[in-house]
């Protein structure tokens, strides 16, 4: 027998967190209406607990402000059973992380053209996030705080979508932990280690890490959680050319600018990284629209939708045998035969009709790239996949080994979000690294100092 919470049949259990656990949901109305749709629920045992109900609430109230296609709308909450449950659109897909893995299974490496597709709406979904005010017009400033290959959905038409906004700062919450660090270690900015106050750029910074991962096929901090941090603090990101021979000057100049450790020489936005990205592509002639995305998605993870006659709206047709010479498809009582379109003709077509434009200024007066040819960008993806066939799933090697990328995602995905009150100085030790008490006590010393580079 299906559960019911409130209005909703909950379907599946699709994930669980440290706060709540995810559904597919059911949405029933008057009329045959429905829709499916996501209930997340909180735990009951956390629905006494004020802070833990008070951030679950949040989140909801925070995404009620929010309407831009790359985040996903929240339609009601509510409290059933001792349960308090968020009702939001239900986005069918995979995360950034599960498709990489599932291309990288099947040897087929994300193409340039598709990353930068998805790092492009992200930047709009932040960018809308950044800049949104409150219904008085007060700006809510909020900052995402854990921008992850995990926390990006695509849909199989290509659209992405940001989510979990459950541990985002915001001035709308005052009474917001100074000091605290939430997020995901490896995508975190040196002044969200830090425990600084953050704004929009500690958020550029988790997008460039995920950029530079998508474009290099590597991962860019690795390690335990105190030698991320002390990488992330203390060297700056290697240039991605150093992992992958080739890599384009001008993307690794973008890449570069949004992975500075000062923030004050930090990409300023998320729209202004948007504008580098879509610049580069129109120098390139590629193709970076949903549909782009759509086609790579199509060709790593194949799937046919579950048919359910008992919810459908198209009457089931009754099949009529005539012979070959009077048979066409008919859309219509007097519809022509249509023509079977090739997806793949059409995209050439598009790409003949790129005409790079004359290239603009690099990111600073003193630091314009040679452009490389049109064509670097298909022989990188050669490249790239030619060094993935080289790896297998089990090759633990430190250079680029592809495989053990979408691995290390794979159990980053299960890895807890990291939730530290005080400081980053509050992180434990490793257990049974007899080193690590050495390791933390550094740390400890050059995180104390004030950063001069710091504004």
């Amino acid at each position: 027998m299906t559960a019911r919470l409130g209005s909703y049949d909950l379907v599946r259990k699709i994930a669980a967190g440290g706060m709540a656990e995810i559904f597919l949901a059911r949405q029933w109305g008057e009329g045959g209406f429905f829709r499916d749709v996501v209930v997340k629920r909180l735990f009951s045992h956390l629905a006494e607990h004020e802070r833990q109900l008070r951030m679950f609430l949040d989140e909801a109230r925070l995404l009620s402000e929010l309407s831009h296609p790359n985040i996903p709308q929240v339609y009601d909450v509510g409290y059933q059973d001792g349960h308090w449950y968020i009702a939001m659109e239900y986005v069918e897909g995979l995360t950034v992380a599960d498709l990489w893995r599932q291309g990288a299974k099947a040897g087929v490496v994300m193409p340039m053209n598709v990353a930068i597709a998805v790092t492009l709406q992200a930047c709009e979904a932040l960018h809308h996030a950044h800049e949104r005010a409150d219904r008085a017009g007060r700006p809510l400033r909020i900052v995402h705080r854990d921008v992850t290959p995990h926390n990006l959905m695509l849909t199989r038409d290509g659209v992405g979508k940001l989510m979990d906004f459950g541990v985002a700062a915001t001035s709308a919450r005052k009474d917001t932990e100074a000091g605290a660090v939430r997020g995901t270690f490896a995508y975190m900015a040196p002044e969200q280690v830090r425990g600084r106050p953050l704004d929009k750029r500690a958020d550029v910074f988790a997008l460039g890490v995920v950029l530079y991962e998508l474009t290099t096929g590597t991962r860019l901090f690795r390690g335990t959680d105190v030698q991320i941090m002390t990488a992330v603090v203390e060297q700056d990101a290697p240039l991605p050319s150093s992992r992958v021979p080739g890599y384009p000057a001008d993307l690794e100049e973008i890449v570069r600018a949004t992975l500075m450790r000062d923030r004050s020489q930090r990409m300023p936005s998320a729209a202004h990284l948007a504008a580098y990205l879509e610049e580069l592509a129109m120098r390139h002639g590629m193709l970076i629209g949903p549909r782009a995305v759509a086609r790579y998605f199509g060709s790593v993870a194949p799937a046919t939708r579950i048919r359910e006659e008992a919810l459908a709206m198209v009457e089931k047709p009754t099949l009529e045998v005539v012979p070959d010479s009077e048979s066409r498809r008919v859309w219509g009582a007097d519809s022509e035969e249509l023509p079977e379109i090739d997806e793949s003709e059409l995209l050439d077509d598009l790409e003949l009709l790129s005409v790079p434009p004359a290239a603009p200024d690099s990111l600073g007066p003193d630091t314009v790239q040679p452009l490389p040819p049109i064509d670097a960008f298909d022989d990188l993806h050669e490249e790239i996949t030619a060094q993935s066939d080289a790896y297998s799933l089990d090759d633990e090697d430190e250079a680029l080994v592809l495989d053990g990328f979408a691995d290390e995602l794979s159990r980053d995905r299960d890895r807890p979000v990291v939730l530290l009150e005080g400081s980053a100085r509050k992180e434990p030790a490793p257990r049974g690294d007899e080193e690590g008490g050495d390791y933390v006590s550094e740390l400890e010393r050059r995180l104390a100092g004030e950063d001069p580079s710091e504004r």
